[in-house]
């Protein structure tokens, strides 16, 4: 549960600045709160685990000068990330400061591991970082970051852009390893020596995790921003061909919602993946609105905006678009987070796995343990003469009805018919109709001024 003191302390929020980020904490979590796909489901102690992947862009080092994030900011991202039992983090630059702020405002029992930097000019000094909850999500004590040996380099003998970060993990009957990526993105065309780079970063990690979850037979999790474009690109089958699968539904991950630039993919041991809901979180709908323009507008960095000089904007229009398209998404992130929830209460199979229909038949006498003289028994005695079945039988079990009800299946291959289908509306225009509806739902959205009236 997030700890909202600071919203109390008169030296961080004036009575005004409370008034307004607990109004919008009290919709963001009525948000958090709906159905799924829209909210996220609450969590539970140990029937399910709802695994994150968020891209938080540029977090928080101010570099391009857009920010730094608000002290509300750091309350909206705790706010968001205490919905998920673990999340992978992306762009977390070199100083942990601002995180730190953000485990501390999630309350106790939150924790963070996190790489070193990654130097170079595609590394930016950013950090892969998980938060966890660590009272229901466990660390086994194993860690490492991917780097490619010499015989797999690419081109020019290059590593990785930004070195994948693997943590192994447990929640209840469920071990687990997660390996979060920042896939180089390069150049949009196909062909293109970024394009290429791209693909072979993906091929070469889904190639690894699939190889170590075959020999240690162990549940592989591949999550993060492989900068995928859509679901029947390249750099998808890349990710799918090593046997990753993905959850049932697809969701785009940018701000606009006309990518798919994160993913979630698995490969796990036989009948441990159980698929119960996904998601992507649009917390735009309820944070840095475009109606809530006029509240920031005087705080929005000077150096990037055209001003008069009275200090306002020569052109509103553009203002509002450097607001709805820049501004806020050094608050929170030009990024949706990404999640699935996943069955991982696996008491009931288990205990089933010892029932024998055969004592259905008929009762077999209670196993000795102890001796006359009371003391333990080493070993079950093994019967001098076979043990006659008692007349009366043993009743089926009564199995109680699972909490979380999901999916146990592999995730079906893309067929060509579904392919085509995606292909032609990528490629007919859907994607900016889906962008275009969304920005239009939000202007309706806004509250109309109500016409003046003339004066009597």
């Amino acid at each position: 549960m997030v700890w909202y003191t600071d919203l109390r302390n008169r030296r961080l929020f004036s009575e005004a600045e409370s008034d307004w980020t607990s109004r919008r904490l009290l919709e963001l979590r009525a948000q958090l709160a709906s159905a799924s796909p829209k909210g996220v489901p609450r969590r539970t102690k140990e029937a399910s685990l709802i695994i994150g992947t968020w891209n938080i862009r540029d977090f928080d080092n101010n570099k391009f000068r857009h920010g730094p994030r608000r002290r509300e900011s750091l309350h909206y991202i705790a706010e968001v990330l205490s919905a998920f039992d673990v999340c992978a983090l992306q762009e977390v630059n070199e100083d942990l400061g601002p995180l730190k702020d953000v485990i501390r405002l999630m309350g106790p029992g939150w924790e963070f591991i996190a790489t070193d930097v990654t130097t170079g000019a595609s590394g930016n000094r950013e950090r892969m970082c998980f938060v966890y909850d660590s009272r229901k999500v466990r660390f086994r004590n194993i860690v490492g970051e991917i780097v490619l040996p010499k015989h797999a380099l690419l081109p020019g003998e290059q590593q990785f852009a930004r070195t994948p970060f693997m943590v192994s993990f447990q929640a209840g009957w469920f071990k687990f390893s997660l390996c979060t990526v920042h896939i180089y993105f390069g150049e949009t065309a196909k062909g293109s020596e970024g394009y290429a780079r791209r693909v072979s970063e993906i091929e070469y990690i889904a190639r690894e995790m699939a190889g170590r979850a075959e020999r240690e037979n162990e549940n592989y999790i591949l999550l993060g921003d492989f900068n995928i474009k859509n679901p029947v690109d390249e750099t998808m089958g890349a990710l799918t061909k090593a046997g990753f699968q993905l959850p049932p539904e697809q969701y785009p991950s940018n701000l606009l919602g006309t990518h798919y630039y994160d993913q979630i993919a698995f490969r796990t041991r036989k009948d441990e993946l159980t698929f119960l809901s996904s998601g992507a979180f649009d917390w735009s709908q309820t944070l840095f609105r475009p109606d809530h323009y006029e509240h920031y507008a005087p705080v929005l960095p000077k150096r990037h905006r055209d001003l008069k000089p009275d200090g306002s904007p020569r052109d509103t229009g553009k203002d509002k678009e450097y607001y709805s398209r820049r501004w806020l998404t050094w608050q929170m992130s030009d990024h949706l987070p990404l999640w699935v929830e996943l069955a991982i209460d696996f008491s009931d199979a288990h205990l089933l796995h010892n029932v024998k229909g055969a004592f259905e038949a008929g009762d077999v006498p209670a196993q000795a343990e102890f001796t006359e003289e009371a003391e333990p028994v080493a070993a079950p005695p093994e019967p001098a003469e076979p043990v006659r079945p008692l007349k009366k039988k043993r009743k089926a079990p009564k199995v109680a009805a699972p909490e979380k009800q999901g999916t146990l299946a592999p995730t079906p291959r893309l067929g060509l018919k579904e392919g085509w289908r995606i292909f032609w509306w990528v490629a007919l225009g859907g994607g900016d109709r889906m962008r275009k509806a969304k920005e239009a739902g939000k202007k309706a959205a806004k509250p109309r001024k109500a016409a003046k009236k003339p004066d009597a």
